[in-house]
């Protein structure tokens, strides 16, 4: 697997240098080490466009798991990001608990969930791979046999930037930045199944989200991508961390699909500035203000 040079542009230097500070020396050893940085969900068009101008100015490749609610809402924006060949994959159409789904209503349901995405990205054009990501990690053995039914493989997560967390509680801010970027980056031992120990490991799965209060994570992933560099990491995307095979992405398209206008690609393109980078080292800044809410 080939090293990928990634050019940190002016706005990252910063981010560079404070993860630089925080990064531990580099494992030794003859294991590549990889990291996957995945996206959720995909409520927010601008968080969507952020991301991957992110992606573009590191030339770091990532990953989408947009629900089919997502691909409606802004289909020519996925098609111009799946076409550059940033990996698109399988979140649902409607983001369910799919465990409780399939109590509920059973493998016809949970089937129609998982192909309705895919027939979905199929009449509109989006490319997607076949990957899929069960909402809230909600799955067992007979969702799962669902889904291989399908050709579809489990993708879960080994860290995240914990952007779920409330904003606000009892009328003040309540999470910090701080705790998101140390969740996306370092090792944790709570024993459950997505998380022990996997940070200080050779396969990274990050899991962040595209929604309308996670401006956060946007503003944190320049630091991530920083940290994760300084620690010799492989960026990779989901389909190369499972198969191996190099990723395939087109910068040049990948910039143009930051414009790409959401809904018609005849429409004038979308203006759209790299989120302004947070200190991952600031332990006052919080989700709130990263939002721009008051939680008063």
């Amino acid at each position: 697997m080939k090293s990928r040079l990634r050019t940190l542009r002016p706005l990252f230097v910063v981010a560079a240098l404070i993860a630089a500070l925080i990064a531990p020396a580099s494992a030794t050893g003859t294991a590549v080490k990889e990291v996957a940085l995945t996206f959720d969900d995909g409520d927010n068009e601008r968080h969507i466009r952020q991301a991957v101008a992110v992606a573009v100015a590191t030339q770091t490749p990532i990953t989408f798991f947009p629900t089919g609610k997502s691909l409606r809402k802004f289909p020519n924006l996925w098609k111009a990001i799946g076409d550059a060949g940033i990996p698109i994959a399988n979140h649902t159409i409607n983001h369910p608990n799919l465990r409780t789904r399939y109590v509920v209503k059973g493998a016809a349901n949970v089937k129609a969930e998982l192909q309705g995405f895919i027939n979905l990205a199929r009449s509109l054009n989006i490319p997607v791979v076949p990957y899929w990501r069960p909402p809230g990690g909600a799955w067992d053995a007979n969702v799962l046999r669902v889904a291989k039914s399908l050709g579809l493989t489990l993708v879960m997560w080994t860290n995240t930037f914990a952007d779920t967390a409330p904003i606000c509680k009892n009328g003040k801010a309540h999470s910090k930045t701080w705790g998101s970027f140390f969740n996306a980056t370092r090792t944790y031992n709570a024993g459950t199944s997505w998380w022990s120990k996997t940070s200080g490991g050779t396969k990274v799965n990050v899991l962040g989200h595209v929604n309308p209060y996670t401006a956060q994570t946007v503003k944190l992933l320049a630091a991530v991508i920083a940290d994760y560099d300084g620690r010799d990491y492989e960026f990779v995307t989901v389909p190369e961390m499972a198969t191996g095979t190099p990723n395939n992405i087109n910068w040049a398209m990948a910039a143009l699909a930051v414009t790409a206008h959401a809904t018609d690609p005849n429409k004038p393109r979308v203006p759209t500035s790299l989120p302004t980078p947070i200190d991952p080292l600031n332990k006052t800044y919080t989700f709130a203000q990263a939002n721009g809410i008051s939680c008063r």
